[in-house]
Formats: structure tokens, C-alpha cells, sequence
């Protein structure tokens, strides 16, 4: 079962507020067998409100508009959807009984235009709403159900919950049926390349995979549609599988856990205590891992600048500049000599050098990751492109995933 939302304001694309509706209608409908298939934003204007209804009944069979049927002059929702539907607007006297008692209750005076409220397309369903003084409706026909809410999200979810889900199951007879997701998360590769590994998965219909990426983060969504839920499950269970089989090491969780997160529960299960010491990244692996609150991670050393890694180093100009030519050196000379001196089982070194040139306000920088570990050191390098803030944000990503990677290895072999 296919529906769509149209989300009415013009402070939606003003960028006043965030339309967080549909993503919430989204997930409700997921939940109920229902996939969500469109989501449009419109601007307060008759005919576009109009145009926009429109085509969406000539695409799916369920409509859902918020916003728009509040008592002012630009509230045109119900306007609209009368004339699509070719109705008359009827006003509804219990539907007016209801505002003005909820103002009684509120302690307001009720103005003259909250009537507007009591009118709803002739032979629609009212959906009351105890929660606001905008009434909800839902208009019919053998092929398709518009439903129009409140665009408050209180009142919206309210009336979601307890009157719509059960008329639409009601209405087109959804049974048990469900839509459940899981977020595999991955590091390590880029959205291209992993596309390429399981781009024959991302054909298939149930269950259905596609993949979002951000700054070195990648998430795989499974989607499955099932009677059950333990069917849908199963389904999702039997596509992770070969998924993982297929990515190894680079899925390195799953929803909300992150890499830091999962990286630390390693170090903790090893009983091995952690430093860093990073130069380009700014401070960000640092604080990553102070976030996840464990005692493991013991220090984060920012040096930002080359007078202060000269200073730690101990090292003369002369000495500094001969050892930039050597940044994997230099990497690991950061690396070894934390490790000496804050007397932790590990320390991750990540190093890089802000290029005085640009290439349309991008940079170019080669990026170096050093772990130093009880028996030797881990090296690695990665050329990084684009704006600092991106560069430094995966210069942090790839420096988590080499000590989780180190510490996934050390697990095997203990």
C-alpha cells in the first residue's frame, strides 16, 4: 500500500521551521504495512496546494496533508482539497461545539475566524482533535482517502495514532502487515565502492537495500515488508548476513552505535588503556572518545600548530623541518614518544599539514595515522580532499577505524 505526505506552510520553505512530520508519519506508516513513498512541500497558495493534492491522488491511494486547516486567511488546506474533490465546504455546528468549548477550557476568547475551523468538505469524516482547535478530516472514494491533520506535531501525532492508523487499516484491510528496517554502519570504503560489492543486493524488492553516506560514515538501510513481524525479521537477518559476509570489517555497527562507541567496548573488553595525540584533526578524535565516558580513553594531546609540536617533540627548527619531510616518521615519532610518557598500552598519532594553496576553497592534504602498541607500531596514510571541517571530520574516522581494526585483530588472536 502506497501513500504520500504533502506538508502545507510556506514557513517550511522559508526554513523557519524543520518539518519534522513527515518523518514521523513515515515511520508510524512503516509500522502499519504502508510504504510512504512521496513527501512534497508547498507553499501557501490555493493552486499550488491544489496542483500538489492533485497529483498525488493520480499516484497513490493515500494522501496525507498537515497544516493548513488553522483559522487564518492563509490556512487553505480545506479550501483546497474541496475544490479537488468537487465538494462544498459544510459547516459542522458539534465541530464548533467542541473549539468553543475547548477555549472555554483554555481560558480564551474565541474570535470570529475560528469558525473557519467548523467547515469541512461536504460528506467528509471528522476527525476531532481534543488536543487543538483544528479539527482533522478524511474525504473518500473507491480508489483513494485523503486525510488532512493539524500541522501541530502534538496534535498531528495524537490524531495519527488513534484515529488514523485504525481507520486505514480499517479501510484497506491491512491486517498484520508490517515494514520493518535496520541501519547496518560502515567505515573504511566509500559509498562507490561499496555500492559496487552489493549493488546486486540493492535490486531486489524484500527485502529492499540502499545506502545514505555522510563524512566517512556510510549506512546501509534493509527494508522488509512481512505479515509478522518474526517474518520480517528473518528476512532482515537473512540479507545482514550477506551483507556482512560480503563487507567485513568495515560494517562496524548497527542503528545508532557509532564507531567510537564500539571501538571502546574493544579497548575495555582488552583491559587496554588508550592515548592520542593529533594535529590536523583539531581536537575531534579526542573528543569522540571522550564522549563514550570510558576510563580506558586516559588523554587526548592537541597540537594544533608547529611551534607547539616542535615544543613537544623537543626539537630544534632545523631538526623540525628535516623531520617534515618524513610525516610518516614524524606520525610515528608523535606515536612512540606519547606512549613513553603518558604510560598507556596505546597510542593513536594522527598527523597532517594544512597546505597554503586551494583549489576553489578545497584542500589537498595528505593525512598520516600511526598506533603504537606493545609490540611495534601501525601505519597508515590517506590523501583527503574537499573543506577542512570534511577533511579533519574523516581524518578522525579513518584514525578510529585503524585502532578498531587493530583491536578486532588482537581479540582474534587472544
Amino acid at each position: 500500500m502506497r501513500a504520500e505526505v504533502i506538508a502545507i506552510g510556506s514557513e517550511i520553505l522559508l526554513g523557519q521551521i524543520v518539518d519534522t512530520n513527515s518523518s514521523w508519519i513515515a515511520q508510524c506508516l512503516a509500522k502499519n504495512g504502508i510504504e510512504l513513498v512521496r513527501t512534497t512541500t508547498v507553499e501557501d497558495d490555493l493552486s499550488r496546494i491544489k496542483e500538489a493534492i492533485q497529483d498525488a491522488l493520480n499516484r497513490s491511494p493515500i494522501v496525507i496533508t498537515t497544516g493548513g486547516i488553522g483559522p487564518t486567511e492563509d490556512d487553505l488546506t480545506r479550501e483546497a482539497v474541496a475544490q479537488v474533490t468537487q465538494r462544498e465546504l459544510i459547516f459542522q455546528p458539534h465541530l464548533m461545539e467542541q473549539i468553543e468549548s475547548l477555549f472555554k477550557r483554555m481560558g480564551f476568547r474565541m474570535t470570529e475566524n475560528n469558525r473557519k475551523q467548523a467547515y469541512i468538505p461536504d460528506g467528509a469524516f471528522p476527525i476531532e482533535n481534543p488536543k487543538g482547535t483544528a479539527p482533522g478530516f478524511i474525504v473518500e472514494n473507491p480508489n483513494w482517502v485523503t486525510i488532512s491533520l493539524p500541522g501541530v506535531p502534538s496534535e498531528m501525532e495524537y490524531l495519527m495514532e488513534n484515529e488514523v492508523i485504525p481507520y486505514l487499516r480499517k479501510r484497506f484491510d491491512l491486517k498484520h502487515q508490517i515494514i520493518q528496517y535496520k541501519v547496518l554502519r560502515a567505515c573504511g570504503l566509500g559509498e562507490s565502492a561499496i555500492d559496487f560489492q552489493i549493488k546486486d543486493l540493492m535490486k531486489g524488492r524484500n527485502p529492499s537495500v540502499g545506502t545514505l553516506a555522510s563524512a566517512g560514515d556510510i549506512k546501509i538501510r534493509i527494508t522488509a515488508k512481512a505479515d509478522h513481524p518474526e517474518e520480517a525479521s528473518r528476512l532482515i537477518q537473512e540479507m545482514e548476513r550477506e551483507i556482512t559476509d560480503r563487507l567485513g570489517l568495515v560494517i562496524y555497527g548497527v542503528e545508532q552505535e557509532t564507531l567510537q562507541g564500539n571501538t571502546v567496548k574493544e579497548l575495555e573488553k582488552l583491559g587496554l588503556t588508550l592515548s592520542v595525540v593529533e594535529t590536523l584533526s583539531g581536537g575531534i578524535i579526542t573528543q569522540k572518545l571522550a564522549n563514550t565516558g570510558s576510563a580506558f580513553f586516559v588523554q587526548g594531546l592537541v597540537l594544533p600548530s608547529e611551534g607547539s609540536q616542535k615544543q613537544f617533540l623537543n626539537l630544534s627548527e632545523e631538526e623540525f623541518v628535516l623531520f617534515q619531510k618524513d610525516p610518516k616518521g614524524l606520525t610515528d615519532t608523535f606515536a612512540r614518544k606519547s606512549r613513553d610518557e603518558f604510560k598507556t598500552d596505546l597510542v593513536l598519532a594522527m598527523f597532517g599539514k594544512i597546505p597554503e594553496e586551494r583549489t576553489k576553497g578545497d584542500y589537498r592534504i595528505e593525512t598520516y595515522y600511526s598506533l603504537s602498541n606493545p609490540t611495534g607500531m601501525e601505519s597508515q596514510a590517506y590523501p583527503l580532499g574537499g573543506p577542512l571541517l570534511m577533511i579533519r571530520e574523516r581524518a578522525s574516522i579513518i584514525a578510529l577505524d585503524l585502532l578498531r581494526k587493530y583491536l578486532l585483530k588482537r581479540t582474534e588472536r587472544e
